[in-house]
Parts: C-alpha cells; structure tokens; sequence
C-alpha cells in the first residue's frame, strides 16, 4: 500500500511540473535531476514582454502627471503641423499686455488675412507667460474672441479640451453655441448639473425647462415655471410666451416678439412660431447664425443675417444658393438699376443671382455679373459673391465687345483660382487698353495682380506688358487729351515685394496731384509691431498688426503701413501671409 502511494505522489509531482514549465522548452532527465532546456528566443519573449508592460506602465504614469500639470490656457486646436503658430509665440511676452491686446481687438468683418490671423492666434496651442492667478482667464477671452468671430466650431472644440469645466461663464458660452447650431441633445445632457451648482443663475433654469419640454416631461416643466415665475430676478416675458405656445400648442402673433434671446429664438424655431419680417437683427454672430439657419424665419431675413455677417460665416457655397433661390423674386425686383451706383437692400444679391441664371443674353448676364460683383466690394464679401456666381461667369465666353467687363471678370476668376480663364480675359485688356481711358484704366488695375503672380509664380510664365509698354499707351492717351485716374497702389505693393517700379509711375502721380487719403494707424501702434517683429514676438506683432487695422480692410490704409505689415510679417517668419495680403490689397481695391 505504502509502496502505491509513493508511486501516486510521484505522479501528481511529475503532472504539476510538467504543466508548470509547459511551452517553455523540452524537459529530460539528468543525472542532478529534471532539466528545462528553455530556447534563447523564449527568453527573449519574455524579457520584451516585461518591458512592454514596464513602458506602458512608465507611460501611464507620465499621462497622468502631464494631465495633473496641464494649463488649460495652453491648450489649442492647432499645432505647428496643422498650420498653427508656434508652441513658443508668446516668449518675451507679457501676460498682463497681451489680454489687454486680446480683449481690444474689434472684430474684423473685412478682411479674410485679418480673420484668418486672428483664428490662427486664438486656436494655437501655445506656452502662456505665468500669470498671478491660475484662472483659465486667457482662454475665456479666446472662447469670447472666436464666438464674436462666429468661428462656433472651433470654439465649441476649444471647451471641449477643458478637463473638469468648473468656470461657469465658459459653460454658458458653450450651452449658446450648441443652441446656437441646434445641438438641443448637447444642451441638455448637463443642464440638471450646472442648475444644481449654478443656483443663482436662472439661465439653467429656463434652459431646463426647455428640455423637459424636449423630453415630454411636461408635469415637471410646469412646477420648475411656477418656481422660476416667483423668482424676484426674473423678468423674461417672452419666454413665458413662448412656454405657453409649447405645452398648450396655441398660436401667438409674431408682431408681440421682440428682442428675443437666444433660448428664445431656439424655442420659436420648436415652436414653429414665424419671426416677422421686420425683426431688427442684433450684431450678434450667435444670433445671425441662428437667424439664417431658422426655417420659421422668413428668408428676407435670413439673407439679411447672412449679409450682416459678411465673411464670418464660413458657408458652404452650397447652403448660400439654396437660401438665395427660396427667395421669391418678383418682376418689380427685376427692374433693379445694374448702373446707378446706390445702395440696395440685404435682398439684392439673391435677386442679382437669380437674375444671372435665368439670363440667355451674354451682354446681360455680364451687367448683372458687374452690378453683383461691385457690390460684393463694398460690402466686403466679394470672395464669396465671386464663387456663388462662378458658373454664370464660365458661361460668358471672352469678346472684346465685352471689354468693359474684362476687369470685373479677371479678378472675380482669379479669386475663384480659375487662373486660365482669367489670363483669357486679361488679353482682352491687353488688347483693348489704348482705346479710351476707361480701358486703360480696368487695364492698369489688372496689370499689378498679373505681375504679382509672375514675381510669386516664377516658375510659372505670365506673359504681360513691359512698364516700358506702358509708359507708352500713357504719353499716346495724355497727347490724346484723355482724362484718366492712375491708382499707384499696385505699383507700390509690387516695390515692396521687391519688384523695381519705373521712377516716371511716381512722376505722373505728381503732376496728377493725387491727393493720398489713406490712413495711418496711431504712431505708438507702429513703434510696438516693429519692436515686437524686431524681437520676434510673433503672438504680440499679430495682434498689434490687428489692433492697427481696426476693423478696416488693409487696402483701406496707407501705403506705408502695408509696408511696414509686410516687413513685419517676414521678420516673425510668416512670409506666405506677407504675399496673400498683397493679392488681398490688389484684389479688393475699390
């Protein structure tokens, strides 16, 4: 019996440490006793195992701490690589003055370089100069400063890196931009959170309220409104209106809506309550956008919310045909002047593009082409009215019949980067420049942006006049006794990239007497974008450039200033900026 146990155990011992080295090598007897003849590779299986697992945990911890260390005023959308500023823009740079910078830039509806600056400053991900408190106070101002840009988007992604949200001002903005673009399930996912933390602020109130209306939960939004209603702080009777029109479906007079909120105006769109006509617009980019998306708005206002905004809203070209044909044109609208130089209503770009389509006569098409296009540069949205009429404009073949349109539809093609097509048309100027004056002058404009292209494009060949060629169609027209205007501010942008400028240009802008209205920015402003540039603080020379144009387009400033803009924006390493500023301030001149 004794003998069979042992014979057992010796069993179970052979078992456990078979499978305890199993998939480890051969196992064989020796004479010190059981050997494992384990392979080198496996080893190494091993050993790698060990230090992918150390690695990850090695990593784990550094996430951690870098989360821990993070400053929310850092963090940014863009990054080098995505075509943002770099890490290290703010370096020699104060805190203190560059908020200040922040917080008194106006908005610039005119400007694409301007707008496309300012977005690159305000979604870099960028180090900040310490600061005395640890407040995510810089951010605010860039959450503000991209809101007031109507860059919702981007501002909306901005909140969204935040870890842990406690500021209550930036969860209202982010609650008004998901209203903004109709997020509603966005805005109440938290909404019972930030009521609860945020007492004192019946915002959360009424936004609760409206989505237990959302959500069906009628019984409970009319006890939190018999609440909110006895609050001393509350005095919102346009929401109390629309309210009643949601949970008992009765229909109300647009007439006694007013100055509506944006809670409000989204509820008038759940409602389906219609917005008048006659509805005064706030200059409110969350507001506008919100207007122009409404499909209880009537379009006039609409395109008038579109209009207000002039190049802050980024649309789809597509989105902008679609509201401009819901617009109802009447033959009275047809009869809209394509000569008289008088300001017309929001509408008329709609009916302009309307008109364009429907039109066979290739003559016609291009007045109304002329008429829409010249008021895309008063109103500062020429970009956009150029795409929106792209293909009117590609129907119209190149004639010199039409050479008084030759300059209009040059530009306009070269914004659209239909660049082929817009040499066509330029050799109809090429050709008809020594007819009249008028020519010679949609000639003499063209002529810079041609040779801009040519000094920026060298490996492209543009062929144009010689100044030489020039200088000679002026002596032939001033023998003829031709009154023309000679705008220089081609020719100066084109010194100042480098390209030699004929000295007698200059001479016949003096015997003209010429008298310069261009403006120039505060001479402080000046003396800081060159120290700032000279020093290579790229954030702060951007703003000063910024704060420097004050709202206005570059081409509206003088000469010397652009100069200075462009020397700047080569000095902080941002030379490609340097050119599309030029081809801005060619292009839209007026």
């Amino acid at each position: 019996m004794k003998i069979i146990q042992n014979f057992l155990l010796f069993s179970f011992f052979l078992f456990v440490t078979t499978n305890l080295y199993a998939g480890l090598g051969d196992t064989e007897m020796s004479p010190g006793g059981w050997k494992r003849n384990i392979e080198v590779n496996e080893i190494e299986e091993i050993d790698e195992e060990e230090k992918e697992k150390e690695v990850i945990d090695n990593n784990n911890d550094f996430k951690a701490i870098e989360l821990k260390e993070i400053d929310a005023n850092t963090i940014g959308t863009m990054t080098t690589d995505e075509g943002g500023l770099s890490y290290d823009m703010w370096t020699g740079s104060k805190r203190n003055i560059i908020q200040d910078y922040l917080k008194s830039i106006p908005i610039n509806k005119q400007s694409d370089l301007a707008i496309e600056l300012f977005k690159k400053i305000l979604l870099s991900n960028a180090d900040v100069p310490e600061s005395d408190n640890d407040s995510a106070d810089f951010l605010l101002i860039r959450i503000n400063k991209l809101i007031e840009l109507g860059d919702f988007e981007n501002a909306k992604s901005l909140i969204d890196l935040i870890p842990n949200i406690d500021n209550e001002e930036i969860l209202v903005k982010k609650a008004e931009i998901n209203l903004s673009l109709n997020n509603f399930d966005l805005v109440c996912s938290d909404v019972e959170i930030n009521r609860t933390k945020y007492k004192k602020n019946l915002f959360w109130r009424k936004v609760e309220i409206f989505c237990q209306i959302l959500n069906g939960e009628t019984n409970k939004a009319n006890l939190a409104l018999s609440l909110l209603k006895e609050e001393k702080g509350f005095n919102d009777e346009n929401f109390l209106i629309i309210i009643d029109s949601l949970v008992y479906k009765e229909e109300i007079s647009d007439e006694s809506l007013d100055d509506l909120n944006l809670l409000n105006l989204a509820m008038t769109r759940i409602a389906n309550i219609s917005i008048k006509e006659s509805y005064i617009l706030k200059e409110d980019p969350l507001v506008l956008t919100m207007i122009y998306r409404m499909p209880n708005a009537p379009i006039k206002l609409r395109i008038e919310a579109m209009e207000k905004s002039k190049k802050l809203l980024n649309l789809p070209t597509e989105t902008i045909e679609e509201i401009y044909n819901s617009y109802d044109v009447k033959e009275k609208d047809k009869k809209i002047s394509l000569d008289d130089n008088i300001l017309l209503g929001s509408e008329t770009q709609a009916i302009l593009f309307q008109m364009a389509i429907a039109e066979d006569n290739k003559e016609k098409k291009a007045r109304i082409l002329k008429k829409s296009l010249e008021l895309g540069l008063i109103n500062g949205n020429y970009k956009l009215i150029s795409k929106l009429n792209l293909n009117s404009l590609l129907e119209i073949k190149p004639s010199k019949n039409l050479s008084w349109f030759a300059n209009h539809a040059t530009k306009s093609l070269l914004v659209s980067n239909k660049i082929e097509e817009a040499m066509n048309w330029y050799e109809i100027l090429k050709k008809e420049k020594d007819k009249d004056a008028e020519l010679f002058n949609y000639f003499i404009e063209i002529w810079p942006i041609i040779e801009f292209y040519k000094f920026k494009n060298k490996e492209k060949e543009y062929d144009n006049i010689s100044q030489n060629e020039i200088l000679k169609s002026i002596n032939k027209l001033q023998s003829q006794n031709e009154n023309f205007e000679f705008n220089t501010l081609g020719f100066y942008v084109l010194e100042i990239l480098g390209v030699e400028i004929n000295p007698e240009f200059w001479l016949i802008k003096l015997n003209n007497q010429e008298t310069e209205s261009k403006q120039m920015p505060d001479t402080s402003l000046i003396s800081l974008l060159k120290y700032s540039s000279n020093n290579k603080k790229v954030g702060e020379a951007i703003l000063l450039i910024l704060m420097s144009l004050n709202g206005k387009n570059f081409n509206q400033l003088h000469p010397f200033f652009l100069q200075i803009v462009i020397s700047s924006l080569n000095q902080i390493g941002l030379e490609e900026k340097a050119f599309d500023l030029a081809f801005e301030t060619l292009i839209e001149k007026n």
